[in-house]
């Protein structure tokens, strides 16, 4: 049986979960459609999901309280019934008309990601910094490269897992803000010696954040690294560059540039000509006047 675990918050998932569900029935497999809707603030979104419960093999749990993107997974492992785990975010799109059928025949390895493809207008996104970062880094997302690196490719946003997998180990419930809770988990799967197969099976991310939203959102991703760092050491390329710099005693330094310059660059990558190179050098400063400022 394969249990596909949807986690929802403040998004419209029907028709994503309306062609899963057409793709399940068209492959003539066993399955159970779970989606669970992590406490969202917006009413007219759960209203709207509850179209999904007249599918057939579709169940669609609200919960009144937020408890994150960890527990809310770990939530989905414990109600599902399938040997198989299909975790998929509710805030995508499925233009892949293979999906099911391509994970059905991947069900002899352990762990099974799929990737993510970058879609959405360009004509509509070229001024949104999601986009613009999503699309610059899309070429760095090939599966040669994902399965090189595969462990640090790792994303819960679309992964297919043998529930022994699930049983023996869950995501971390200490994060409860955004970011870096599947990185985490990636690692836990290396350290079990684990393997994680990647496989050109994507869903389509085409909605992005406000470019302010988008700030925001990092800037807690980059709290989080930062409350996680031990853990996290060696799996995020910022977290070694701050480290590299600080052995050069450069965190003083750089922490001031961002008391100085960190306004004026959040300014423009709110703007309309958002640059990637920018919000890079954003994370980076902000990370280390964060970091400088907890201590």
């Amino acid at each position: 049986m394969l249990s596909i675990l949807l986690p929802v918050y403040n998004c419209n998932c029907a028709a994503l979960v309306t062609e899963l569900q057409r793709q399940c029935v068209e492959s003539s497999t066993d399955f159970e459609i779970i989606v669970a809707d992590d406490g969202s603030s917006i009413a007219s979104y759960i209203e709207h999901n509850l179209r999904i419960e007249r599918l057939e093999g579709v169940r669609y749990i609200t919960r009144r309280q937020n408890v994150g993107r960890s527990a809310i997974r770990n939530f989905l492992v414990s109600q599902a019934q399938g040997e198989w785990l299909l975790f998929i975010d509710g805030d995508l799109t499925l233009d892949n008309p293979h999906f099911i059928r391509r994970y059905l025949q991947a069900r002899n390895n352990d762990v099974v990601v799929g990737g993510i493809r970058i879609g959405g207008d360009p004509d509509v996104w070229r001024n949104n910094l999601r986009y613009r970062y999503e699309k610059a880094y899309e070429q760095k997302n090939t599966v040669k490269n994902r399965q090189q690196y595969a462990t640090k490719h790792f994303s819960t946003a679309n992964f297919l897992a043998h529930k022994s997998v699930m049983r023996n180990r869950s995501f971390d419930e200490r994060f409860t803000r955004y970011g870096y809770e599947d990185v985490l988990f990636g690692k836990s799967l290396a350290e079990a010696h684990i393997p994680i197969t990647h496989i050109d099976n994507p869903i389509t991310f085409d909605f992005f954040d406000s470019n302010s939203t988008f700030l925001e959102k990092t800037e807690e991703s980059l709290r989080t690294l930062y409350n996680f760092r031990d853990q996290l050491k060696d799996y995020s390329r910022l977290l070694d560059t701050a480290g590299r710099l600080r052995a050069l005693h450069l965190q003083g330094v750089l922490s001031m540039v961002y008391s100085l310059a960190g306004q004026p660059i959040k300014k423009h990558l709110q703007g309309n000509n958002p640059s990637v190179f920018w919000f890079n050098v954003y994370k980076l400063l902000y990370y280390l006047h964060y970091a400088k400022n907890t201590i």
